[in-house]
């Protein structure tokens, strides 16, 4: 048997880093990543920082994940107590996320570890020496979030295509299916069954497009008073505050179409109450939420920005229209809402998509050959 045959069929030492302290859709990437390989027998040590959000989640629900808490990303000692971390692990793999701790898996892949590096985001149009060196020869592999992010760093990082794998967002189809009932969520906020309910599924940030969505919400009431709006998630409290206060100046009547309903839990339930998700993102690497309204057979309606038009097909499973255009996100909520019909065939070409395009043990199954190659 040949050195490749032995990687391909072997289980994988793995150690995944994040330098962030924050909690998003990268961290939360991660975590599932960590889960499902670790499921499938390969050895998983997360490596981030003590103060960070991450850390405090791999704690308290994933004890079996094993965890090493950095006491700092930065200066000599953290440097030095990062590689005592790989010396004792003997990865077959680093895969590393953000700025700083891609820059350490740079210099470890160097030494003689190999080193991925992933890129959720597009990057400035001008990048130094020291930020071109963890792509181009600080890593075997780089892992792109999507098609256009993966054409960028071709051109502002100099590197090879040859070189960037696309692993995309993908959903779990045994938690998001068209069997997930939603009527205890209509049910809580008083949603009767049969209204159209348009739903934004986001942490409160200002590149969501929150603000567009409320507004177009207020045109598409004026011809269709029974709908619903809800905004599913959380922020920075003046920013959530700010934000329930446009809502009740705009719609003073109780109760309000427009419901702010906080962070969730449930997003399948809610993914299964509302019949179309929006999304008018100002930027977007590939959201996780559109796989997961698509793999509970609802059409989308989106930005026409970075990777949302590689899953969102305007006329097909959903709309995309220009990020900011209040009037074009209205009158493509005002189409879905008033045909039922149109909303069915958009949902089941979504539904088709997800299950042969979108699954997460299918993006996994691209991660992990995306590795074998590496270390190949």
């Amino acid at each position: 048997m040949n050195k490749n045959s032995l990687i391909e069929n072997r289980a994988l030492n793995v150690i995944l880093t994040d330098c962030s302290p924050n909690w998003g859709g990268q961290q939360y990437r991660l975590l599932r990543e960590a889960l499902w390989l670790s499921a499938r027998g390969h050895k998983v040590l997360v490596v981030c920082g003590k103060r960070s959000q991450l850390g405090v989640r791999l704690r308290e629900y994933t004890p079996q994940i094993s965890l090493h808490l950095l006491r700092s990303w930065g200066g000599l000692h953290g440097l030095v107590e990062f590689f005592w971390t790989v010396w004792r692990w003997k990865p077959d793999i680093i895969h590393t996320r953000n700025w700083q701790d891609a820059f350490w898996g740079a210099l470890a892949h160097v030494a003689g570890w190999t080193n991925v590096r992933s890129c959720h985001v597009t990057m400035p149009a001008h990048l130094s020496a020291r930020r071109k060196f963890p792509f181009r020869s600080g890593c075997a592999r780089v892992i792109a979030a999507a098609e256009f992010i993966k054409k960028h760093l071709v051109l502002v990082a100099g590197i090879p295509e040859s070189r960037v794998d696309v692993v995309g967002e993908g959903v779990d189809l045994n938690e998001f299916h068209p069997g997930v009932d939603g009527r205890g969520f209509r049910a809580e906020f008083g949603i009767a069954d049969g209204v159209p309910v348009f739903g934004l599924v986001s942490m409160i940030r200002g590149e969501k497009g929150y603000n567009h969505f409320v507004n177009a919400a207020a045109k598409v009431l004026e011809k269709f008073p029974g709908a619903r709006f809800v905004i599913a998630g959380d922020g920075e409290p003046a920013r959530v505050e700010k934000l329930r206060a446009k809502i009740r100046d705009l719609f003073p009547r109780q109760p309000s179409p427009v419901l702010l309903v906080g962070y969730r839990d449930d997003v399948p339930n809610v993914m299964a109450a509302i019949d179309v998700l929006v999304l008018p993102s100002k930027q977007e690497a590939q959201s996780l939420v559109i796989p997961q309204a698509f793999a509970t057979g609802k059409p989308v309606i989106a930005s026409n920005v970075g990777g949302i038009p590689e899953n969102v097909r305007d006329g097909v499973n959903g709309f995309l229209v220009s990020p900011g255009d209040e009037n074009g996100l209205a009158a493509a909520m005002g189409q879905l809402a008033a045909s039922p019909d149109l909303r069915m065939r958009f949902g089941a070409a979504a539904l088709e998509l997800a299950r042969r395009e979108l699954s997460f043990d299918r993006k996994m199954d691209l991660l992990l050959a995306s590795y074998r190659q590496a270390i190949g």
